[in-house]
């Protein structure tokens, strides 16, 4: 298997986009490492809506590789290349270079070559890295055109709860730790600043890695992203050609309300 690279057009913008997420890649893994409901989530939809697959923003396959063992064909578009690689890796080691496929493309404008999906999605807050509502809605358009008649998409957000929000920003937390594959400690710092104005939350990771000796190294990783209010999401859904079936509020179906943390739309392309 090998990535499809289709970034030859990309602008000087797009490009850095691209770069940001790279600095992410050798910790994706672990920053997920305890993260199952949502995959369980695409993977009950699977069986429900049937393949083909498509993710928006797939990272190291950390889906792709549970659909392809279930027996789906599945494929994943990321701009990042180096979390690609990653991907690419996880895919060979499984043994499911036939049913994955890899694209290097950004989500906002992505033109693969089929557009029979059944099913589509989109994890982990990666709809909020487009950073304007004009972005968030040519995503959604992507997913849109790639889905045949009656194909489904799957968002997963964080519920934007604003007192939640304040309370956090300005203050510099400890995220998470764990001990990677070399023995080192690695602290994740997160600083979050607000902009209520703007619907942006200004992120800036920080992975401090300590080996045994002591000594310490910083990969600075910043990052914006635009949280979506819930009836704003139904409306660039609807906007971008959906029919909105259901609003959850976590990846075990319940109902939103106000006090989940999760904003999880299900929709339809008729």
């Amino acid at each position: 298997m090998t990535i499809h690279d289709l970034t030859s057009s990309l602008e000087h913008d797009e490009r850095a986009w691209a770069t940001q997420f790279d600095r992410f890649a050798r910790f994706y893994d672990y920053d997920y490492r305890d993260v199952e409901d949502d995959v369980q989530l695409v993977l009950d939809l699977a069986v429900e809506h049937g393949g083909p697959i498509l993710e928006l923003g797939c990272g190291t396959a950390r889906a792709l590789v549970p659909l392809g063992k279930a027996g789906f064909s599945a494929h994943g578009i990321d701009i990042s290349r180096t979390l690609l690689e990653l991907a690419e890796q996880k895919i060979h080691a499984a043994n499911l270079n036939t049913q994955i496929s890899l694209y290097r493309d950004d989500i906002r404008s992505s033109r693969l070559p089929s557009t029979h999906y059944s099913l589509a999605f989109c994890l982990s807050n990666t709809l909020m890295h487009c950073e304007s509502q004009s972005d968030q809605l040519k995503a959604l358009q992507t997913a849109y055109h790639h889905l045949k008649p009656s194909g489904i998409l799957m968002v997963d957000l964080f519920n934007p709860d604003i007192i939640t929000l304040n309370e956090v920003a300005g203050l510099m937390e400890l995220a998470d730790s764990w001990i990677d594959e070399r023995g080192q400690q690695v602290l994740k710092w997160s600083v979050r600043m607000l902009d209520i104005s703007n619907q942006q939350q200004e992120t800036t990771f920080i992975y401090e890695e300590i080996d045994t000796d002591g000594r310490s190294r910083r990969t600075v990783c910043p990052f914006t992203l635009r949280f979506i209010w819930p009836s704003e999401g139904e409306l660039l859904l609807e906007k971008a050609g959906f029919q909105v079936l259901e609003i959850w509020g976590d990846a075990y179906g319940s109902a939103f309300d106000g006090q989940s943390e999760r904003l999880i739309y299900l929709a339809q392309k008729p």
